[in-house]
C-alpha cells in the first residue's frame, strides 16, 4: 500500500491519509497515532494498517450523571486503559477524579491508550480563556500549567478532578515520555535546595569577627539545611499533580 493511502474504516476503501472524508462513503476521516508504533491511522480502525496492534483501547459505556463544563453535553462513562474517565462526546474533553489522574501519569499502559484515545469530529465552541465550573460541585476549577513548566494548562477541582480540553491527555502524556515531567521535578529540587540555602544565610553568619569560619555554626546550618530539605523533597512527589 502507498505510505500515504489508508483504508477507510467504513468501506474498507484505500483513500488518502490527507482527505478529511472518504470519497467513496463520505464518512468523515480524522488520524491518529498508533499507540504502538506511532504510525497514522483513521479514528475507527480496529486495528493499525502498519504492525496490526489492536486500536480499540478505550471502552465507552452509558452516561454519567455529570455534564461537560464548556459545552453542556452529557459525559460518557469511559475507560482509558485502566483508567475509568468521563468524556464529552461533542468537544472531547475529558473529566477525571484525581486519583484516576494521578495513576495515569505513572501507568505506561494507559498512557499508551491515551495516545490512540478516539477524538469526535472537531465542534465549534467557545474557546475565550475563562475558568470552568466543575462538572461535579460547580464550583470554578483552578486553572494551572501542568508540571509548572509543559505550556499546557489544564483546570483542576482539587477534591474532584482535573478537566482535561480536547487532545490535552496526549500532550500530557508525549511531555511525560520526552522526559519533561522528571526534568520539571529535578528544577524544583534544585529551586528548593536554593531557597533554602538562601533562608539559611539570612538567619546566620558563620563566620567570625577575625573572619574565619565558625565550624559549630556551619555545621549545624548545614544540618538544619538538610533536615528541611529532606522534608521539603518529600512533598515534591506529589507537587505536580496537586
Amino acid at each position: 500500500m502507498d505510505a500515504g493511502m489508508l483504508n477507510c474504516p467504513g468501506c474498507g476503501a484505500a483513500v488518502s491519509a490527507d482527505l478529511p472524508e472518504c470519497e467513496y462513503c463520505h464518512r468523515l476521516l480524522q488520524t491518529v497515532a498508533c499507540p504502538k508504533c506511532m504510525g497514522m491511522m483513521f479514528v475507527g480502525s480496529r486495528f493499525c494498517p502498519h504492525c496490526g496492534a489492536a486500536a480499540q483501547q478505550v471502552a465507552e459505556g452509558e452516561e454519567s450523571h455529570h455534564a461537560c463544563p464548556r459545552c453542556k453535553t452529557d459525559l460518557l462513562n469511559i475507560t482509558v486503559g485502566k483508567m475509568p474517565m468521563e468524556e464529552c462526546g461533542r468537544c472531547g474533553g475529558l473529566w477525571v477524579n484525581v486519583k484516576s489522574f494521578d495513576a495515569l501519569c505513572a501507568d505506561t499502559e494507559s498512557q499508551t491508550a491515551a495516545l490512540g484515545l478516539q477524538l469526535p469530529p472537531v465542534a465549534e465552541l467557545d474557546t475565550d480563556v475563562r475558568y470552568l465550573p466543575c462538572p461535579q460541585c460547580k464550583n470554578l476549577m483552578n486553572r494551572m500549567q501542568y508540571a509548572g513548566r509543559s505550556g499546557i494548562i489544564i483546570q483542576m477541582c482539587r477534591p474532584h478532578g482535573v478537566w482535561l480540553d480536547r487532545d490535552e491527555i496526549r500532550q500530557i502524556v508525549q511531555f511525560i515520555r520526552a522526559g519533561g515531567l522528571q526534568r520539571a521535578r529535578e528544577i524544583e529540587i534544585e529551586k528548593l535546595r536554593y531557597e533554602r540555602a538562601a533562608a539559611t544565610n539570612q538567619m546566620r553568619t558563620p563566620y567570625l569577627s577575625d573572619g574565619s569560619l565558625d565550624s559549630s555554626i556551619a555545621h549545624a546550618d548545614n544540618a538544619a539545611m538538610a533536615i528541611d530539605l529532606v522534608s521539603g523533597l518529600a512533598s515534591i512527589a506529589g507537587h505536580f499533580m496537586k
